[in-house]
C-alpha cells in the first residue's frame, strides 16, 4: 500500500482565508525500506555518480572512533525484522528471536569499544538522491539544465565547513544532469566507520506525495496568530482536547520532504540568510526521524523507516533563492 497522508481535519483557510497568501507546496517523500538502484530516487541507495568524477572526501577528522557501517546496517536489519513480527503475547512491541536479542546486546556492549579510523581522508557517505521528475517540488530549486540532486555527508559531528552543522554531519549537495552520466560508478567508496549508527541510512525507496503547507506561527503577523489561538481555544471548548491545532495538525507536515515551510518547535524562529549575498534562504530538504506527528501520520504507519537521526528532531538544508551556486546552510530543530 502506498503511504498516503490522512485527510486534513479541516481546511484552515476557511476560518482564516488570509493564510492562502502564505501557502506553499511540499513533497513528502515517504521513504520505505527497499532495494533502490542508482537510477532511482532514494534515501540510502546508490548514487548515479560518474565513474571519472572523484568521490568527495572529508579531511577534517584525524584518528576518530565510530561504529562500522556493516554493524550499523546489521542492527537496523534486526530491528526491521523484529518490528515486522507479531509479539507472542499479542501486545505492542518488537519480537526478537533469542539469537537476535543476543546479537543486539553484543552490539550494545561493543558500542563502548568502537572501531578506530586510521586518520586518513574519509569518503563521504551517500545519503539520498532525488530526480526532478519524481519529486514535484524539486524543479523550483534546480539550477538550469540540472535534474538530479544528490546528497552526501560525513557521518561525524563537529565540522568547520561554514554550513552551521554543529549538531549533525557535514552535508554536501550536488546537482547534475542525469543523462550526462553514461558510465556510472559501480561501487562507490564509503567511510569505514560512522560516529553513530543513526548516521547510516537504511536503503529506502520513495513514495512522493505533494501537499500544501502553511507557515510556522512565528512567521505570521501577531494579530493573525492571536486570532488563530483564540479560535483553537473555542474549538477545544466545544469538542475537547482532541481538537486539531494549527501548529501541529494543520500547518507543517513532519518527515522527509522537499520544499514547504520550516518548523521552529525547539527554538525561537531564526531566519536563515545566505553568507554570500545576505538573501533570506529557503528550505530545500527536511530530514526527520519519523513521520507520525499528530494527525499527519501516513497510512500505513511507518515507524522510523530510514534509521536516520540528525540534529535534535529535524536536520534541514536551506539554499539561496538568488543563486543556487551559493553555499547551502544546515539548521537543526
Amino acid at each position: 500500500m502506498k503511504p498516503t497522508t490522512p485527510y486534513r481535519p479541516l481546511d484552515i483557510t476557511l476560518p482564516f482565508p488570509e493564510l492562502t497568501a502564505y501557502a506553499r507546496t511540499a513533497t513528502r517523500l515517504h521513504p520505505r525500506p527497499g532495494a533502490p538502484t542508482a537510477a532511482d530516487s532514494s534515501v540510502g541507495g546508490p548514487l548515479l555518480w560518474p565513474e571519472d568524477e572523484a568521490w568527495p572526501e572529508c579531511r577534517e577528522h584525524g584518528r576518530v572512533r565510530g561504529v562500522r557501517l556493516q554493524r550499523a546496517r546489521r542492527y537496523e536489519e534486526i530491528l526491521g525484522a523484529a518490528r515486522a513480527r507479531p509479539c507472542p503475547d499479542g501486545t505492542a512491541g518488537w519480537a526478537y528471536t533469542d539469537a537476535e536479542r543476543a546479537e543486539v546486546q553484543e552490539m550494545a556492549d561493543a558500542g563502548h569499544r568502537p572501531d578506530r579510523h586510521d586518520g586518513g581522508p574519509l569518503p563521504l557517505l551517500a545519503l539520498a538522491q532525488f530526480h526532478v521528475g519524481d519529486v514535484p517540488d524539486l524543479a523550483a530549486y534546480a539550477p538550469p539544465g540540472k535534474d538530479l540532486l544528490q546528497v552526501l555527508w560525513c557521518p561525524f559531528d563537529g565540522h568547520d565547513d561554514g554550513s552551521y552543522s554543529d549538531f549533525g554531519p557535514s552535508t554536501r549537495l550536488f546537482w547534475r544532469r542525469a543523462a550526462d552520466v553514461t558510465d556510472p560508478l559501480s561501487a562507490p567508496p564509503e567511510p569505514p566507520i560512522a560516529e553513530h549508527a543513526w548516521y547510516v541510512p537504511v536503503p529506502c525507496v520513495l513514495h512522493p506525495e505533494q501537499i500544501v503547507e502553511y507557515p510556522w506561527a512565528d512567521y505570521l503577523p501577531p494579530d493573525l496568530v492571536d486570532r488563530i489561538y483564540a479560535w483553537e481555544d473555542d474549538v477545544e471548548a466545544r469538542v475537547g482536547r482532541a481538537a486539531p491545532t494549527y501548529q501541529y495538525d494543520l500547518s507543517l507536515a513532519p518527515g522527509w520532504k522537499i520544499g514547504g515551510w520550516d518548523s521552529w518547535h525547539r527554538t525561537d524562529l531564526t531566519r536563515v540568510h545566505c553568507d554570500a549575498c545576505g538573501t533570506e534562504m529557503r528550505l530545500l530538504l527536511t530530514m526527520d526521524s519519523c513521520e507520525s506527528q499528530a494527525s499527519w501520520g501516513p497510512f500505513p504507519e511507518p515507524g522510523c523507516p530510514t534509521g536516520v537521526r540528525a540534529g535534535r528532531d529535524e536536520y534541514r538544508a536551506f539554499v539561496c533563492p538568488a543563486d543556487p551556486a551559493h553555499p547551502h546552510r544546515m539548521s537543526t530543530q
